[in-house]
């Protein structure tokens, strides 16, 4: 009886340091410009710059700079003014994780660790921004879309809604390195970029694509496609692929046969899109 005595003890206390480890108000910056919501978590090591405005019910984990001035600071700091930053309500950021001055994010935002966000990027709400993720400035991604881990997006990319991008992902924006040219990358609604892809400056890639692992993508791809390779080719119509379960049936468009985390997860989506726009 001792024994279990003392390890219920243990266990206890194992508990409590559990709970408080992350959330001790331990070396944490809140600059007095900050508006905070309610039910917020801020943790240890955090700093959060001017200017940020953080929605209810959100997390932010150990480590985190938030509202990160941009380089024009530094090189005029009694003048410089910080850009308003914008966390969505019901938003979880994990440990390490940097977000620059000016961008702004909807709701149900979700980070791993150490994704970087830089300057006046946008995003839509419920996205998906996972460990070592690099998004760079003037970047616009539409609601629920997934970046996966390790992934680079190069300044002024325009991704839309329900966009997968898995790991180890690039989309470059120079067409002439070294230069001061940017051209952005842009993706439709519903793609999905398999993992080691590169996208080249300017490229876009229509709704519903489908670009297969280890392609470069170099030239616009239409609505409806399948393609891959280097220099990613056009192989056939995404809607004759058909389900790997049953081969009689096609799988694409992919959201006939995918609910998890989706606004149709517990609806049809068929009944889902007789309210929402899809074509």
């Amino acid at each position: 009886m001792a024994t279990w005595s003392l390890m219920g003890l243990q266990l206890f206390y194992h508990q409590k340091q559990i709970s408080n480890m992350k959330f001790n108000n331990r070396n944490v910056y809140i600059d007095p410009t900050v508006v905070i919501g309610n039910n917020v978590k801020i943790g240890d090591n955090t700093i959060i710059y001017p200017n940020v405005i953080i929605g209810d019910n959100t997390t932010i984990c150990n480590d985190c700079v938030i509202g990160e001035p941009s380089s024009l600071y530094y090189k005029d700091e009694l003048n410089y003014i910080n850009p308003p930053t914008i966390i969505g309500s019901d938003s979880l950021i994990r440990s390490h994780c940097i977000i620059y001055s000016g961008s702004v994010f909807g709701e149900g935002l979700i980070t791993g660790h150490r994704a970087t966000v830089r300057e006046k990027a946008k995003f839509g709400k419920n996205c998906l921004i996972s460990t070592l993720v690099d998004v760079q400035g003037n970047c616009e991604v539409g609601d629920y879309s997934r970046l996966y881990s390790n992934v680079h997006i190069g300044e002024k990319t325009k991704i839309g809604k329900y966009v997968f991008i898995f790991p180890y992902t690039v989309f470059t924006n120079d067409p002439l390195p070294p230069s001061d040219i940017l051209l952005g990358a842009t993706v439709g609604d519903y793609s999905i970029i398999t993992v080691h892809c590169s996208i080249l400056p300017g490229v876009t890639i229509g709704q519903n694509c489908l670009i297969g692992a280890n392609s470069v993508v170099s030239r616009d791809i239409l609505d409806y496609s399948f393609a891959i390779g280097s220099p990613a080719k056009i192989k056939l119509d995404i809607r004759d692929i058909p389900s790997k379960q049953n081969p009689d049936e096609k799988y694409y468009p992919w959201p006939n046969h995918f609910k998890r985390g989706m606004p149709w997860e517990n609806s049809d989506f068929e009944k889902w899109t007789k309210e929402n726009t899809y074509d």
